[in-house]
């Protein structure tokens, strides 16, 4: 069972699978639903990373213990969503009964799409090979988008972006400026004290953006072919050697395609 101080996890019930399911009594149906969607995607994840799964443990939420749940973010419970912490051994994806409004309409898929975007970063973080120790935002959170993308069109048939609804709420920010860019840009975006749940809302929207332009003119394997020259001992990372990185990783004409995109 996972360590918390607070949270009652003696209250909730527990599913008999490979990976430790705990739920509010009455959302049993809900619980199987989750570990079968995360137990697809884990079997995809091994695949692309050549890795084993990471140990972890998923807890579904009643509504009146969101609060007390286990969590390293703030903003974790200030707008509730899936997320993935490693407050608790092993680590947990926590799955509130509702999402924020902030995040649109949860149709089935973008459920899904929240689910895959917490296991990708508990497969990261189980990577043995170091992070940078001071790197640009988007070098880490291109990665996260890009695989939980990958499984939503993998498994779910989907294509192109998830947040349709948030795209056309948003559409704003795709408008180019003289300079040829837009107002606000992937590699441009910076998290501040004073920056708003809307402002990261829009960069994510831009980092999903990234991930499918991405997806339809290359494979999944440029994911991990990244990591291998990411992860290795370095302090920094400025995000002019991450573009070249990935530009790399791309092959012939990567760095200018990514030029090219208006939003990074």
């Amino acid at each position: 069972m996972s360590e918390s101080m607070l949270f009652p996890y003696e209250k909730y019930m527990t599913l008999s699978e490979s990976v430790p399911v705990y739920y509010p009594a009455g959302d049993e149906t809900r619980a199987k639903q989750v570990f079968q969607i995360l137990t697809r995607a884990t079997e995809q994840l091994e695949q692309l990373f050549g890795q084993k799964r990471p140990e972890l443990e998923i807890l579904l939420l009643a509504p009146e213990d969101f609060q007390i749940a286990p969590h390293d973010e703030m903003e974790e419970v200030g707008m509730p969503h899936p997320y993935w912490t490693d407050v608790t051994s092993p680590p947990t994806i926590v799955v509130p009964a509702e999402v924020d409004l902030i995040f649109g309409e949860i149709t089935p898929a973008k459920f899904s799409f929240m689910l895959y975007h917490a296991l990708v970063l508990a497969f990261l973080e189980n990577d043995p090979r170091p992070w940078p120790e001071d790197n640009p935002l988007w070098a880490d959170e291109w990665q996260i988008k890009f695989g939980a993308l990958w499984l939503s069109q993998t498994l779910d048939g989907e294509k192109g972006v998830i947040n349709t609804d948030l795209f056309a709420e948003y559409d704003d920010i795709f408008e180019v400026e003289p300079d040829g860019k837009t107002p606000n840009t992937v590699r441009g975006f910076d998290w501040y004290e004073d920056t708003s749940p809307e402002d990261y809302l829009c960069y994510q929207l831009l980092l999903e953006q990234m991930a499918a332009d991405l997806l339809q003119k290359y494979p999944a394997a440029i994911l991990p072919r990244f990591l291998a020259l990411y992860r290795v001992e370095r302090d920094v990372w400025l995000s002019d050697e991450v573009t070249s990185l990935l530009a790399s990783v791309l092959g012939p004409g990567g760095e200018e395609w990514l030029e090219d995109l208006v939003y990074f």
